[in-house]
């Protein structure tokens, strides 16, 4: 217990006056999380510039300009008088869409005929092109509802009978991943997740390998008997306390000051990031067990944390996936630990669909400490980084 306690204290210490663990574990945290959260603090894009060209100027024509305008994603910034200027104007980015609405379009819309209103944008730009096309969409579909419903209404038809022939199917749409379609709360949620998951893992790298960088290896483990369990503690204790205290903020940040949901445990979810936390450092510590070099180790922590973005399902549902990649997502702990979080804020899952989820990062807590053991217990014994380990 003492050499627990006095390696502890050493570690405590350097975790704050050590210039690289300092960056590593004070600053960088605190830097990401103002940075993600301001990022996308409107959870999706507004006012978004486009153009129009009305070459009927009618009433009509100037209510349908007024109502996309009117849409939170759209502004209408640009009146060009030519299509070939209203073009270039998405060509060089400066609008993202251009609506046009031909000659005669009432004229022809009250004599019965089909008429056409022209939405051209750049697809190239996939989320700004996405909300462009559904509020342009959406703008047009109310103001034909409202005239066939008129229509109708003239006819002697009662307007509820007119609004069921005009859609005669109502749609439900339940968006899963992403339920609120709010980009801030789904993208912070992986995103100060991972960055918080790279500074877990390059510090306790970096703990454990700068004294076998110095071949002061040996000398921990002479403190503590030849045990290799009390120094592995007192190494790795303070930084998993240090960082269950940024994670709390972390989660401060995203469900107090930016208002995410939480519509689940939040027991659930303190207790997830805790064991988050061991099964990424445990995954350090078999990263320092097989690395010839601190360099090496670092390298491999590093890329290992960043491609778990990719296996995670933020950006390809996992089970879109080919079956042996749906296999290899599961030995990242942020698959598991991002799936938790979504379940149990956003989508607000019963405790037990989350079962799995604590399950896993309980095992992957114990299985690369387990599998690096020896190898680490060798590498401190000899004191240095060893190229025949």
């Amino acid at each position: 217990m003492n050499a627990i306690l006095i390696i502890a204290k050493r570690e405590i210490a350097l975790l704050f006056h050590n210039r690289t663990t300092f960056v590593f574990a004070v600053i960088l945290p605190f830097v990401s999380f103002l940075f993600f959260n301001g990022l996308l603090r409107n959870g999706v894009a507004r006012d978004l510039p486009v153009a129009v060209i009305d070459n009927d100027n009618t009433a009509i024509s100037r209510n349908i300009i007024a109502q996309l305008d009117a849409t939170p994603e759209l502004k209408i910034a640009f009146n060009p008088i030519s299509q070939k200027e209203g073009e270039v104007l998405i060509r060089t980015g400066k609008a993202f869409g251009l609506v046009t609405i031909p000659k005669d379009f009432e004229a022809n819309l009250k004599s019965g005929k089909q008429v056409n209103i022209i939405n051209q944008y750049n697809s190239n730009i996939l989320l700004p092109a996405g909300l462009e096309y559904k509020a342009f969409n959406k703008v047009i579909g109310t103001i034909s509802a409202g005239i066939y419903i008129q229509k109708k209404m003239k006819k002697g038809m009662s307007r509820q009978q007119a609004i069921v022939n005009y859609q005669t199917v109502n749609l439900s749409n339940h968006v899963l991943s992403n339920p609120y379609t709010n980009y801030s709360y789904y993208l912070n949620t992986g995103f100060l997740a991972l960055f918080f998951q790279i500074f877990v893992i390059l510090t306790t790298i970096y703990t454990l390998g700068t004294d076998l960088k110095y071949s002061k290896g040996n000398q921990l483990l002479r403190m503590t008997k030849g045990q290799l369990s009390p120094l592995i503690i007192g190494k790795v204790l303070p930084v998993t306390i240090w960082f269950f205290l940024v994670g709390l903020i972390m989660l401060y940040s995203m469900f107090v000051w930016q208002d995410f949901p939480l519509n689940g445990s939040k027991l659930a979810i303190i207790t997830g990031l805790l064991l988050f936390i061991i099964a990424t450092q445990s995954f350090a510590l078999f990263f320092v067990s097989i690395s010839k070099s601190f360099r090496e180790a670092l390298t491999i922590g590093s890329g290992f944390a960043a491609v778990s973005l990719s296996f995670s399902g933020i950006t390809l549902p996992i089970f879109a996936m080919p079956k042996i990649l749906q296999w290899l997502s599961q030995i990242f702990p942020f698959t598991h630990f991002f799936k938790l979080l979504l379940e149990q804020s956003q989508q607000g899952f019963p405790l037990y669909y989350s079962l799995n989820s604590f399950l896993i990062l309980l095992v992957l807590c114990f299985v690369p400490l387990l599998l690096a053991w020896n190898k680490l217990k060798k590498l401190f014994a000899i004191g240095v980084f060893n190229t025949s380990i």
